[in-house]
């Protein structure tokens, strides 16, 4: 299977700021919306880490702009796994406006449990981990 998941978002009126282009805090929803469609792609949903009572937490981000956005412009998220340990996971994600490079990022995320303790990656989601990286 390939690390690397797309997402398209159309650009809406709403997010623009006064200047006219995308807000700069909506890149993070933007981001949000392509990891959590990720996870879904692989069967995790919110349900699936309830049963597990783990659940991801963005510990950093590291975000660049490099171009801006406007109103119905079509963008796509790439988002790719680069590493996972006991109890994070690392992920990579640009935004492309076709061909071009507007935003990238760099998150780290930690596992907690439903009581925002430290937990261990659930090991049904690690198994995916490690195909996704070719460990398996």
């Amino acid at each position: 299977m390939e690390n690397l998941y797309r997402t398209h978002i159309e650009v809406r009126g709403y997010e623009l700021d006064s200047f006219g282009h995308v807000n700069h805090a909506n890149y993070l929803n933007y981001l949000e919306f392509a990891r959590w469609k990720m996870l879904e792609e692989e069967g995790v949903t919110i349900e699936v880490f309830r049963k597990w009572d783990r659940f991801p937490v963005i510990a950093a981000i590291e975000i660049q702009y490099l171009k801006p956005t406007f109103m119905g412009d079509t963008l796509t998220v790439e988002t790719r796994l680069v590493d996972y340990k006991r109890s994070s996971m690392h992920l990579e994600q640009n935004i492309l406006k076709g061909d071009v490079k507007v935003t990238t990022a760099k998150i780290r995320s930690v596992i907690v449990s439903g009581e925002g303790r430290p937990a261990e990656l659930p090991e049904e989601l690690g198994k995916k981990w490690r195909r996704l990286l070719g460990r398996e």
